[in-house]
C-alpha cells in the first residue's frame, strides 16, 4: 500500500517504494501490475471518483515511464468505495487521511502476454 499526502502527490519516500517495485517487474513479461486508487469516504463522491481515477492513471504513468508495457498494467480508482477498516484508537481525521491510498499487485501469468490471450495468474503479490 502506497500513501498520498495530498491529491495526487505521494507521500514523502511513496515514489521511490513504488518504483522499485515496477522495476521488479521489468524483466519478466509475465508479470502483470494491478492498481486500484483509493479516496477517503467523505466528500463529494463524484470528486472522489475523479480523484481515484488521476491517482491510479499516475502510477500507471509511473509503470509506463519506466517501460512496462501498457497491456501489462490495469488501473482503476475506486474512489472511497472501498474504505479500510478504522484502526482501534485511530481518530476520525486519521483514519480519513490512511484511506488516500494506492494498492499496487504484482501477478505471475503462466505466459507471457503475446504467448496466449488466456493468461490464468499462478501467484500474486499486493503491496
Amino acid at each position: 500500500t502506497f500513501q498520498f499526502s495530498r491529491g495526487t502527490a505521494l507521500a514523502a519516500g511513496e515514489e521511490a517504494r513504488l518504483r522499485a517495485l515496477h522495476a521488479g517487474a521489468l524483466n519478466d513479461d509475465r508479470i502483470h501490475v494491478t492498481i486500484i486508487a483509493h479516496t477517503g469516504s467523505t466528500g463529494d463522491v463524484a470528486a472522489n471518483q475523479d480523484l481515484s481515477d488521476m491517482r491510479a492513471e499516475m502510477g500507471q504513468s509511473i509503470a509506463r515511464d519506466m517501460g512496462l508495457a501498457t497491456n501489462r498494467i490495469t488501473a482503476r480508482g475506486v474512489g472511497g468505495g472501498s474504505p479500510a477498516a478504522k484502526q482501534t484508537g485511530e481518530s476520525d481525521r486519521a483514519h480519513q487521511s490512511r484511506l488516500a491510498r494506492m494498492e499496487v499487485a504484482l501477478q505471475m501469468r503462466r505466459c507471457a502476454p503475446n504467448e496466449s490471450t488466456s493468461q490464468p495468474m499462478v501467484d500474486a503479490l499486493a503491496l
